[in-house]
């Protein structure tokens, strides 16, 4: 008897197992990007959400707590190439939102591209830098074009990138007049966003708390007055995105794009990326806003919530595949965290780079050893370092023995330390990496300390930190479960590639960041 409940139960297993695998292949992938979104913050704040919104999609879905990034130095560009094509850098080629061009010395951005035209914006824009192959891509490789993809975010960087190669139309929000625009790159303006544009034009926007302030009392003190502000076209755009507000329009773009066109309506597997912000407003101290942020958690959970249900009503949830994830940073306001006898500082890069060129040239001989720089990283005047005929590993030696002398500096890469086979950590760095874009030698502060770009310019602090953030992988047959390891994004292409059928992009998302 107990063999035969055995070989019951096992095939019990296996019908199940099978099951899961031949589910139906979901008809519209939802890409949810939650710019800056942390997972302290999130159940930090989980009184102030419904059961409709974040509640839904944790406790539905496959839910990884602590999310994290293979790389160093992450921002939104590096994190959306990442989240897109389930590679790093050293792959993607998105190292940062901007780099150092070597042969114009100018800094560049991300996804500019002066072959296209922008449609409603002044920006040119293309996915032309993004090196790897995304997950859309893919799904449109697949089905010979017939997959319908489509982006919407604040900002052209995310817009673009989490578009891919071959995306129908990628959307951001103009910073000088307020529309939404696009790139010549992917045709025409979509007439279903032009219509949204003039209707968006005439709203004038309000943003205060959803509670009374007593219910915003998550960090030991009694919350300040509550807020108000008051957003229309002379508003500053830049200061409008990193409000509760813009995630409200964004929502409603969504809402409009499901409406307005056909994606999601046949049995062809179509892909949405949106992507949301998280992050502080203004990029101010968490201690002078304590109630903005909260608040922002707290409508972001309406709109996960109405974004359920509109995908409900169009296109049916048991036919939609949502993956939800962070940038995995966050951008920390000036804080003195000196008076909490926490170790700190700055590194002014200018005057390091100035400092090194001096000490380089009393080895060498006087001349300009350093070309340029940029947050972190030192660019070496090739040129006329092999005109003098100085073997260039000699002097990145002695250019990382100075700098390991410079207070606030822990540690110095290049990239003849970073060749070979290399430890977890030294692969980690090199994740982060990219020979067509990075510098010669890039630096790692000491805990607490940060980047200055100028001596004088407080805005001009580098203060991006990683955070672990939530992933969740929700409908087309993922199960409720809780997964508490430590987990890279790298993970979540492969797994969306398998239920939808297509090929992974790439072939190399695991063995970038196993090595």
């Amino acid at each position: 008897m107990r063999i035969k409940l055995l070989l019951c139960l096992l095939l019990a297993a296996l019908i199940n197992a099978k099951a899961q695998d031949t589910i139906q292949t979901p008809k519209l992938v939802v890409m949810i990007t939650i710019d800056q979104l942390r997972s302290d913050f999130l159940h930090e704040f989980g009184g102030l959400y419904t059961e409709t919104g974040f509640k839904r999609l944790l406790k539905g879905g496959r839910f990884y707590s602590n999310g994290y990034y293979a790389f160093e130095s992450i921002d939104r560009a590096s994190a959306t190439a990442t989240l897109t094509t389930g590679t790093n850098p050293y792959v993607n080629g998105i190292v940062a939102s901007q780099w150092l061009d070597r042969t114009s010395l100018r800094l560049v951005e991300c996804v500019e591209d002066f072959e296209y035209k922008g449609l409603n914006t002044n920006e040119t824009v293309s996915p032309s830098k993004l090196k790897a192959i995304s997950l859309s891509d893919e799904m449109k490789r697949a089905t010979r074009g017939k997959s319908i993809v489509y982006a919407i975010a604040p900002d052209a960087d995310a817009a673009v990138l989490s578009g891919g190669h071959a995306a129908d139309a990628v959307l951001w929000k103009n910073n000088v007049n307020g529309e939404w625009c696009s790139s010549s790159y992917y045709g025409t303006f979509p007439a279903w966003a032009a219509v949204k544009n003039k209707e968006l034009s005439a709203v004038k926007r309000e943003w205060s708390p959803t509670f009374p302030t007593e219910i915003y009392e998550n960090f030991g003190e009694k919350a300040p007055e509550p807020f108000k502000y008051v957003f229309d076209a002379k508003s500053s755009i830049a200061d409008y995105k990193t409000s509760a507000c813009m995630n409200d329009e964004i929502t409603e773009m969504v809402v409009a794009c499901l409406y307005g066109t056909s994606i999601g309506l046949d049995d062809i597997p179509d892909y949405l990326a949106i992507t949301y912000h998280a992050g502080n407003y203004k990029s101010q101290p968490m201690d002078d806003r304590p109630i903005e942020v909260q608040d922002i958690y707290s409508k972001l959970d309406g709109n996960i919530s109405t974004l359920l249900n509109e995908l409900d009503k169009r296109v049916g949830l048991d036919n939609v595949l949502i993956c939800l994830s962070s940038t995995g940073y966050v951008v920390e306001g000036e804080t003195d965290d000196s008076v909490y006898k926490i170790p700190s500082g700055l590194v002014h890069i200018d005057r390091v780079a100035a400092l090194l060129d001096v000490y380089l040239g009393a080895i060498f001989g006087k001349a300009k050893y350093i070309e340029q720089y940029h947050n972190s990283q030192i660019y070496l005047n090739r040129k006329l370092i092999e005109q003098m005929q100085i073997d260039k590993l000699d002097i990145i030696s002695h250019a990382v023995e100075f700098l390991l002398s410079v207070d606030g500096i822990e540690d110095v890469f290049t990239i003849y330390r970073l060749g070979g086979m290399l430890s977890p950590e030294l692969q980690y760095v090199k994740n982060g990496y990219n020979a067509t874009c990075s510098g010669d030698i890039w630096l790692r502060l000491k805990p607490g300390w940060h980047m200055a770009r100028h001596a004088a310019s407080a805005s001009n602090l580098i203060r991006r930190g990683a955070v672990n953030f939530p992933m969740v992988l929700f409908g087309s047959g993922f199960q409720p479960q809780y997964i508490e390891e430590a987990t890279p994004v790298n993970v979540l292409v492969p797994e969306l590639a398998r239920k939808l059928h297509v090929r992974r992009p790439n072939d190399n998302s695991l063995r970038i960041f196993r090595q």
